[in-house]
């Protein structure tokens, strides 16, 4: 009878271990592309994990397939793909200074709207794509000289107070300063439309004039449903590229260099994305047929020859 007993028991715990054995074997790893990704080892990144991590995600059929690079560092490439689609009732347009682009940022990430940043070059340019937005309202941010050439489109100018801001967005801002130019792309691509943050340069004061009439910006909605492709820059990309990708909707990986294979960790973020969905922000990738060669390359080394 003793011995019974011992034989139950032992068979109890034996398909006790083979559970938890299995449990393990089935255990799903944790993932590799999270925001914590550039304080891993490099031995604790798996590439083959990243790479099915970035082709399971949910992403618009119109990017599938698709790698787009977006050199244009005025914003006007980033609004192109991201909202010409579907169009957008305002539209804001900055001076072009680290001060008013971070200023214009936040108000653009946290109403949903699009911004430009303003050059003479491309005053044309600029207001042919109002057409194709159908914009009828547009934000001026800093001291321009833009003005419109139609009677129905509602020009507004940014007194550049924190006031402001609430009064614009009916939300009371909280203030973060940017310490320097090169932590401008981060800062960026670290806001949250719920937040509502406004970002200041450290470098540089904001142009104001309070004087000026304050209107409401509308909200608008969030236009990626959820479902947006990687889309990574760098400290060399655009105020306007970044802003305009987070008030898309989507998330915006700032990368160390505009070249993958430069760690293991950027490689990671562009794992199994030869044929997308990527949209990089910036000249320093290089053009699609580039960056598509260097990440079917892979990482080898931590120092990876220049092509």
């Amino acid at each position: 009878m003793r011995m019974a007993a011992v034989k139950k028991v032992g068979a109890v715990l034996l398909a006790v271990s083979m559970t938890l054995g299995l449990a393990s074997c089935f255990r799903q790893a944790e993932p590799v592309v999270t925001p914590g990704l550039f304080q891993l080892e490099e031995a604790n990144i798996n590439l083959d994990q990243a790479a099915t991590e970035n082709r399971n995600r949910l992403v618009r059929e119109e990017f599938r397939g698709q790698v787009h690079v977006l050199p244009d560092p005025w914003g006007m490439e980033s609004i192109e793909l991201f909202f010409e689609p579907s169009g957008s009732n305002s539209l804001i347009i900055a001076e072009n200074t680290d001060s008013t682009q971070l200023r214009a940022a936040s108000i653009a990430v946290a109403q949903r709207v699009p911004m430009i940043t303003y050059d003479d070059s491309i005053r044309s340019e600029v207001v042919a794509q109002i057409e194709k937005l159908g914009v009828n309202r547009i934000l001026l941010v800093g001291n321009l000289p833009f003005a419109s050439t139609s009677g129905a489109l509602e020009i507004l100018h940014d007194p550049g107070t924190t006031q402001a801001l609430g009064e614009m967005t009916a939300f009371q801002f909280t203030s973060q300063v940017v310490g320097t130019p090169h932590d401008i792309p981060q800062a960026i691509a670290d806001l949250e439309s719920s937040d509502f943050t406004e970002l200041k340069a450290a470098w540089e004061p904001l142009y104001r004039k309070e004087e000026w009439d304050v209107e409401p910006i509308p909200a608008q909605s969030r236009r990626d449903s959820g479902m947006s492709p990687v889309i990574i820059g760098t400290p060399g990309s655009s105020v306007a590229s970044i802003a305009n990708a987070k008030a898309w909707g989507g998330d915006v990986w700032i990368m160390p260099t505009g070249d993958p294979r430069d760690s293991k960790a950027q490689m990671a973020l562009v794992s199994g994305l030869d044929d997308g969905p990527l949209v990089a922000l910036g000249p320093q990738f290089g053009d699609t047929n580039l960056l598509t060669d260097r990440i079917r390359h892979g990482w080898n080394s931590p120092t990876s020859a220049e092509s």
